[in-house]
Parts: C-alpha cells; structure tokens; sequence
C-alpha cells in the first residue's frame, strides 16, 4: 500500500466516550505533483488560495467538536503520478485516512462523514459507494461536484485560441489525460508517441513538477489553446479520455449508504448550474436520501465562509447528532 499524506485537525474540547466523530474532506484540485500537496502548503504558496478553500468549513466543524482529515491524495502526498479525476483512487485515499485513524492518537470515534468541494466532491461521493474502511459512515457533503465532464472538455476542445481562464482549462485537460493514463496503456502509449501536439509534449513533464496555478501560467500550459493539445492521434487519445470520464462519473453511481448534501453554484465556471442540475435529479430519481442548496456564486466562492458552509456544518452535526455522537 501507497504511502499517503494530509492534515489533521482537532478540537481542543475533550472527546466524548465513544471518541470523536470527523469528517474526512477532500480538496479541490491544486495540481498533480508533491508540490501541490495541501499538507506542505503556507500563505506564501501560489496554490494557497485552492489549499485553503476548505479551511472556512473546517473552522465550523471544529466549533462543534467534529475532527477534521484531509488526505492529499495519490501521488500528491506521496510517490508515483496522480490519478486525477479516477473515483477508485480518490475514494482509497479518503478510506485509507480512515482505516488509519487509530494510530493518529487523538481520540477519534468509528463515525464519520465524507466531504468535499471539486474535486474533492468526487472523492466524497465515490468513497460513499466504496466500502473498505470498517467505520460507520454517516453521510457525504459534496460541494460543486465535477460531473459530465466529457462535455465540458468537449466544448473546450473546439477552441483553437487562448482565452480569459483558458490556462487553467490546459492545464486541467493536461492533469486529466495524466491521470486516465495510469490505468490505461492505450492511452500511455499514445501520449509517448503522437497523441499529443508537440507543444503540449514539451510541457509534459511539468505536470510532474508544478502546480495548478503554475501550469496555468504562460510558460507553461497556460501558453497551449485547449484545441491545440492534442496531435496527430489526439482524436483517439481523446476518445480515451472520454471513456474514462464515463467510468468515474458522479451521476452514475449508485448504492449510497447514507443521507447526501450536495451544494452547487449558479454560476459555476467549472460545474456549471444545467449539468449540477442534472446530477441532482439523477439521485432523486434513484432515491437518494438527497439535500441540496444552490449559491448564487461561482465555484470557488460555494466555500466561501457566507455560502454552503453556514449551513453544511450544521447539517453535517446534525447526522452524528442523530447517530447517537
């Protein structure tokens, strides 16, 4: 088993006899290497202001005696490459937290709430269908779930000039197709050979250096148009990555556990508000026990300590309240 790293929080009230309840939050993305790891970060990072998207809602949790566990992920807070956006890998990291609650030595109980905002709503939610830590889950949070993402990216594609915010946009679709590689070797073989332009191979290797916000600038991926990313194969490599956003999409999963909160954004530039709107009425049409709040926001400003976490906090106290914590 992988290495893994993140941060703990803890109350300073004293802990109830069967231990603390917690919730295991997952970031959103801040890249694809060791240096955009949460754990390590600091006011002075240029990835501060997505590690400390969470820190708002943490301080409410905390407030009311709930500990707090956010892991940096696979190949972020630790070795190998980052399978981003793939559910399986994001979920064992937020269930590997879990499992190793015991050793950490601050009083922590058996249950639990997942949560998380973009990227770490996708963890939240696939970590809620995946069983495999032995714990009592009691529900999940998810703010601004990525989802449909095969549309989004698509749209992107067929823009064969830069834009305002188009840097981010390569760099995501750079961390995407990294992270469908590491479970598909059609794909890997393609991005060694000809499925990526030459531009976007010579910048390849600063996925596994920099962070978001250092891939986004002009000397990095920020320099490539998002329909200037792929090469003479880009159409299959692409195809690929269209296959691996429908193995991990959101609205497809099903068997969930315990009560879910989703909280979404009107104007969400990365989850925007007819595909959030369609991922809620997939789960009410499948009986998912389902909360859910629209902010009139965009997708960073849903953490913002005056939207969803004034009242996911209370939401997220009342399940361990009801449970018996």
């Amino acid at each position: 088993m992988q290495e893994q790293t993140g941060l703990l929080h803890v109350p300073s009230t004293p802990p109830p006899p069967a231990g603390r309840p917690f919730v295991v939050y997952g970031h959103m993305t801040t890249g694809g290497s060791r240096r955009s790891a949460p754990s390590l970060g600091d006011p002075t990072h240029p990835e501060w202001r997505r590690m400390s998207q969470g820190d708002a809602l943490c301080a409410l949790l905390l407030d009311r005696g709930i500990a707090v566990l956010r892991p940096d992920y696979e190949g972020i807070g630790g070795d190998g490459i980052h399978p981003y956006l793939i559910g399986s890998s994001l979920a064992e990291s937020m269930h590997a937290m879990v499992r190793a609650r015991h050793s950490f030595d601050i009083d922590l109980g058996d249950a639990w709430v997942a949560a998380g905002h973009s990227e770490g709503a996708v963890a939240a939610l696939h970590a809620s269908v995946t069983p495999g830590d032995g714990a009592l889950l009691r529900g999940t949070a998810a703010f601004a779930p990525v989802t449909r993402m095969d549309v989004s990216i698509g749209l992107s594609r067929r823009i064969g000039v830069r834009f305002p915010g188009s840097g981010v946009v390569s760099a995501l679709i750079g961390l995407m197709l990294r992270g469908a590689a590491t479970g598909d070797e059609r794909m890997r073989a393609l991005l060694s050979g000809d499925g990526l332009s030459p531009a976007a191979s010579e910048r390849w290797r600063d996925l596994d250096r920099l962070c978001l916000t250092e891939l986004a600038a002009g000397d990095s991926w920020g320099a490539l148009a998002p329909g200037r990313i792929g090469g003479a194969s880009g159409e299959e490599l692409f195809a690929l990555l269209r296959e691996s956003f429908e193995a991990n999409e959101v609205a497809a999963l099903t068997g969930f556990r315990a009560p879910v909160r989703i909280d979404a954004a009107r104007f969400d530039e990365v989850a925007p508000a007819p595909l959030s709107a369609r991922l809620l009425r997939r789960y009410r049409e499948a009986g998912v026990d389902l909360t859910s709040a629209w902010w009139q926001t965009h997708h960073s400003g849903t953490m913002h300590p005056q939207h969803a976490p004034s009242r996911a906090a209370d939401w997220i106290a009342g399940l361990f309240t009801r449970g018996g914590c």
